[in-house]
């Protein structure tokens, strides 16, 4: 199946959806993804080749989708990894209670190696971390398993533009009926619609309009986490989406440049071509004269009837 993606490397349409499915589960076999890494960066490289390898035995990827395949495979195995914590970790159980129950389809020793690191000092300290993080997570996104990606391609689609930052995250925090997933969202929204309108004034220019809501979006949601860019999921940084947009930019410029020295180049060779044509034209218009001159014989004036008329007249 082919994979079509977006500016970004990003995977959309329904080839896409699939490919996202399919990442869990390779990322749910533990000959594949190994579960007694710690770290996604600690797992060989040679192994994140062979998972590259065995994905593109299914799809057939455009290079520049390999990035967010192997970040996607790395959400999708960490949160394989919470889950198999939520389901069989429970509060008080020892450290050998929980390693001597060993889920069907998970390899005994990387079972004991996960549950270990669980109950170390630092597994704990993450653990930590993690649950602080999710807990300030107050408001929920109405997208469901759909992601950003492809909703940004439809939007995109059925209006012909790209949406502006409020305008997607109203799309992503609203339900089927228009109404706010939390009173929250409906605030931030209120906000920035105001505030937008009173900056932008008079000028209701495209580029103005866009820079206006990016630069109040990012002031009612606070900075952007590290690497991380709000409302375009996984696999996208800050200096990615940067760099998109300043190549997108100069395309269009070297586009514009390009059709204006066509337009230049065509208006040159009609003027060429006129010019070629006229003296064409005149050549023709010589010859025809010079055949006139060579086949008939000049007219000269017939003066006999006039000596006639004279003769006759004398006495």
């Amino acid at each position: 199946m082919v994979v079509e993606c977006n500016e970004l490397g990003q995977p959309i349409k329904r080839a896409g959806s699939l490919l996202s499915s399919f990442l869990g589960s390779v990322a749910r076999r533990g000959q594949l993804c190994l579960l007694n890494y710690h770290k996604w960066n600690d797992m060989l490289p040679s192994y994140k080749v062979e998972l590259l390898k065995f994905v593109q035995k299914k799809f057939v990827l455009p290079p520049e989708s390999h990035d967010w395949v192997l970040k996607s495979l790395n959400r999708k195995w960490k949160e394989y990894k919470s889950k198999l914590k939520a389901d069989w970790k429970r509060e008080g159980m020892t450290e050998e209670e929980v390693a001597r129950v060993c889920p069907p389809d998970v390899y005994h020793h990387q079972w004991r190696e996960l549950v270990h690191y669980w109950f170390s000092e630092r597994g704990q300290t993450y653990s930590d971390i993690g649950r602080a993080a999710r807990a300030s997570q107050t408001i929920p996104h109405t997208s469901g398993s759909k992601s950003y990606a492809r909703l940004r391609a439809e939007f995109m689609e059925d209006h012909g533009r790209k949406p502006g930052e409020v305008e997607f995250y109203k799309m992503t925090h609203t339900h089927r009926d228009g109404s706010f997933v939390r009173e929250k969202s409906r605030d931030i929204v209120d906000r920035a619609t105001s505030l937008i309108s009173e900056r932008i004034g008079e000028s209701s220019s495209i580029g103005n309009t866009r820079g206006v809501e990016a630069q109040v979006f990012t002031e009612l949601m606070g900075s952007e986490r590290y690497g991380r860019v709000r409302g375009y999921g996984v696999g996208v940084t800050p200096t990615q989406l940067s760099a998109v947009g300043r190549y997108t930019q100069d395309v269009r410029q070297s586009s514009s440049t390009a059709e204006v020295n066509d337009l230049k180049a065509e208006i040159k060779e009609l003027k060429q071509s006129h010019q070629t044509e006229m003296q064409s034209l005149r050549a023709q218009i010589n010859q025809i004269t010079s055949l006139l001159h060579q086949f008939v014989p000049p007219q000269v004036p017939d003066n006999s009837s006039a000596r006639r008329d004279g003769d006759a007249s004398d006495p």
